[in-house]
């Protein structure tokens, strides 16, 4: 689905910026990243992007990408200091503004190995055209790890809706179920979903770990839990027979 500028610029413009959750995910990201290109969604002041750099090296690409154009401006201030702290040229990191709904007319298609983003794709306007367009910017078999908070049981719409118009990203998690269907729709091949549950996550929790954010009224049975949740774009490798095989000959 194509979305107009003036309805992304709206949605977004009324995004309320709490710090919240969002801002703390840690950055899971895989070892084997050198000589690759690596794409940071909804990157906020570039840290991540910085931290990309290090691990694709001088030969690899870092790009980050934020609808939020003061933060991008700062993250491109400090380019230069942190490819010097990595010791990667400054040409490999590449920062653009576009809204994660229109992702890949700023990435171009195709041009990415790796794609990160943290639970903000909660409070994406359409989660789903948001993966799409991750989607388009992988390469085939490009890794996509989403360091996210995903709720423990089924969501009430509405609570959710309020949720998201607080900027409340726990709190608008989506269930499992709902978060897997989300990636189908966008393309990728859920039988290679690997999922890591970490602790509990509050939704009022704030970036520097206090119980600031606002919450939504609602009477919901259920919690939400740190993911980190890892998935391919298809290739035409069967990743989960060679995993079997792989068991299955270490238990022998």
């Amino acid at each position: 689905m194509k979305y107009e500028t003036d309805e992304l610029e709206a949605y977004y413009a009324a995004l309320p910026e709490q710090n919240g959750y969002d801002g703390t995910c840690a950055m899971s990201i895989p070892k084997e990243l050198y000589c690759k290109t690596a794409l940071d969604v909804a990157c906020r002041r570039g840290k991540g992007v910085y931290k990309l750099a290090e691990q694709v090296g001088e030969r690899g690409r870092a790009i980050g990408v934020d609808w939020r154009e003061d933060y991008v401006s700062e993250a491109r201030a400090g380019v230069a200091h942190a490819a010097e702290k990595a010791a990667v040229p400054a040409e490999c990191m590449e920062l653009h503004v576009a809204y994660p709904e229109r992702l890949a007319e700023a990435t171009g298609e195709g041009v990415a190995d790796f794609a990160y983003v943290n639970c903000s794709l909660n409070l994406f306007l359409d989660p789903i055209e948001a993966l799409r367009n991750i989607f388009a910017a992988l390469k085939p078999g490009g890794l996509l790890v989403c360091d996210t908070v995903l709720a423990t049981g089924p969501r009430n719409k509405d609570v959710v809706a309020r949720a998201r118009a607080l900027g409340n990203a726990v709190q608008a998690a989506p269930h499992r179920k709902d978060l897997i269907g989300w990636l189908a729709s966008a393309g990728f091949d859920i039988t290679t979903v690997d999922a890591y549950s970490g602790g509990k996550v509050e939704p009022a929790a704030d970036a520097r770990g206090g119980l600031t954010v606002p919450v939504a009224e609602g009477d919901e049975p259920c919690g939400f839990v740190a993911t980190d949740i890892r998935v391919f774009k298809a290739d035409g490798i069967d990743r989960h027979s060679q995993q079997l095989v792989k068991d299955i000959s270490e238990f022998r």
